[in-house]
C-alpha cells in the first residue's frame, strides 16, 4: 500500500462523510425553518419520512478507522492526523477535505441544539395555551394579583373578573 492509495480511499470516504452531513444539515435545515415559521404543512412530511442519515455517518466513521489501521495508522485524530502528513499532496487536498468535514459536524451539533430548542420553545407554548384554555396549571409562574394589588396564592385557578 502507498501513499497515492491512501490519499484516494481517504478522499472518496471524506467525501461521502461530507455528503451525508450536508444532507443532515440541510434536512435540519427544512425542520428549523418549518418550526421557526409554524408551518405544520412542511414539518409533517419532514418528520413522516426523515433524512437523517446518521447510520450512514457512522458506518462511515468506521469504514475511515479501518482504513487508518489498514495504513498502520491509529484510528483516533492523532492517527488520522498522521495519516495525513503522510499521504497527503501538495494541493492539501486530504486536509481539505478534512476541514470540510469538521465544520459539517460542527454546524450538524449546532443544527440540532437549535431544533432542539426550538422544540422546547413550542411545546411551552403549547403547554401555556392549553393551561389558559383549561384554567389548570400554572400558566405562566407568575404571582397573581387581587383587585387591591395583593399577592395571591397560585392554586391554578383565577376568578375571570380579576384576571
Amino acid at each position: 500500500m502507498n501513499r497515492d492509495d491512501c490519499r484516494r480511499q481517504m478522499l472518496l470516504l471524506l467525501g461521502a462523510q461530507n455528503t451525508s452531513i450536508t444532507a443532515a444539515n440541510d434536512y435540519l435545515l427544512h425542520i428549523k425553518n418549518a418550526i421557526a415559521e409554524n408551518k405544520l404543512e412542511n414539518l409533517d412530511p419532514l418528520l413522516a419520512n426523515p433524512e437523517l442519515p446518521i447510520e450512514d455517518i457512522l458506518e462511515l466513521e468506521r469504514q475511515r478507522f479501518g482504513l487508518l489501521q489498514n495504513f498502520g495508522f491509529d484510528s483516533d485524530s492523532a492517527g488520522f492526523k498522521k495519516c495525513v502528513t503522510w499521504c497527503d499532496n501538495s494541493k492539501q487536498e486530504l486536509n481539505e477535505a478534512y476541514q470540510r468535514l469538521i465544520n459539517g459536524l460542527t454546524q450538524l451539533q449546532r443544527s440540532i441544539q437549535l431544533n432542539n430548542l426550538l422544540i422546547g420553545k413550542g411545546k411551552d407554548r403549547v403547554r401555556r395555551s392549553i393551561g389558559i384554555l383549561t384554567g389548570q396549571g400554572n400558566v405562566t409562574q407568575g404571582k397573581t394579583y387581587s383587585n387591591k394589588g395583593q399577592t395571591l396564592e397560585d392554586n391554578g385557578q383565577r376568578n375571570i373578573a380579576i384576571a
